[in-house]
């Protein structure tokens, strides 16, 4: 499937003039690649003009947004790329996938640095703390991993939650790295605290799968998006 970049500016004045962004007249956004089958995951570089996808042909693809060019595609895992994630100097991107591994790149060459292969069902996505040194993975074993990046080594199992049936119910830090988010098949949000692995509160509200949520640090709010339509 496509990947495209759109102008948020532009996407903002054209609905509110009546239009819909990529409809005819309004515009498509730039074009920057495609996968062979479906994109599940999109990224940007956090100080550079570099898009990040990946999707169900199995590779992470990085594009130049001046241009819409490929420039370069990771290739290691097995199967479908679910999530995929830069760090905060954008040196480093680590991705999860249905190969149940977690694979960490360097940015620049491509290379796969490392690999995550301990006992994990497919990985439904990763995120880093802010500290740079912490990952959260989740996977298809109703389970969290809090890891530490330097050792590779996982640190907390999480667990509370329901992720066996969707493919993508994903988790990530929330409250400046000090808490993880996480949706879940039975239709709950679920916090946890990152220092101690202890379940903090557990959302309601909806009424199906909640596949992902978003945290604001100026708010001190947290969104959550389910399968019910609703946010």
């Amino acid at each position: 499937g496509p990947v495209r970049l759109w102008d948020a500016r532009d996407a903002v004045a054209s609905y509110a003039a009546g239009g819909v962004a990529g409809s005819a007249g309004v515009g498509a956004g730039l074009r920057l690649g495609s996968h062979e089958g479906d994109a599940y995951t999109v990224g940007l570089h956090p100080s550079e003009a570099v898009g990040m996808s990946g999707g169900y042909d199995a590779a992470v693809r990085l594009y130049d947004l001046t241009t819409g060019a490929l420039l370069r595609s990771l290739v290691g895992h097995e199967r479908s790329v679910s999530s995929a994630v830069f760090n905060s100097a954008g040196n480093l991107i680590v991705s999860g996938g249905k190969d149940a591994t977690v694979r960490f790149w360097d940015a620049r060459s491509g290379l796969c640095l490392k690999c995550f292969e301990s006992p994990l069902g497919e990985v439904t996505s990763v995120d880093l703390a802010p500290n740079g040194v912490h990952l959260v993975s989740s996977s298809k074993d109703n389970a969290l991993r809090l890891w530490d990046v330097r050792t590779a080594k996982p640190l907390l199992v999480l667990k509370g939650h329901q992720n066996t049936a969707r493919n993508f119910v994903r988790a990530r830090f929330a409250k400046g790295g000090t808490l993880v988010a996480s949706g879940s098949d039975d239709g709950g949000a679920f916090l946890w605290h990152a220092s101690s692995g202890e379940l903090a509160a557990r959302l309601g509200g909806h009424t199906d799968v909640v596949y992902d949520t978003a945290w604001s640090e100026p708010l001190d709010l947290i969104a959550t998006a389910s399968h019910d339509g609703l946010i």
